[in-house]
């Protein structure tokens, strides 16, 4: 059985409207600037009401922290914006 090096992952998440994406962004561009590992890269991207995020890590352990973190941090943003419709 071979080693698994390097592993990524790419979600898209669209929302109802760019405002509603941007403001999510702009609620973890704090998280984005402070990495929750030094085993992952992550980028994120705003195209329209779409956004992108891509993780980068070099073991399956550091993908899956980073992602449930970056799910979390999204779910959270997105829960708040919609109290506040």
């Amino acid at each position: 059985m071979g080693i698994l090096e390097g592993v990524e992952t790419e979600l898209e998440m669209n929302f109802e409207s760019k405002d509603d994406a941007e403001i999510v962004l702009r609620s973890i561009e704090p998280e984005i600037r402070t990495s929750p590992s030094e085993r992952t890269s992550v980028n994120v991207e705003l195209s329209s009401n779409t956004l992108k995020i891509r993780i980068d890590a070099e073991d399956a352990t550091s993908l899956r922290a980073s992602l449930n973190s970056y799910l979390r941090w999204v779910k959270l943003s997105y829960d708040v914006l919609e109290l506040k419709k």
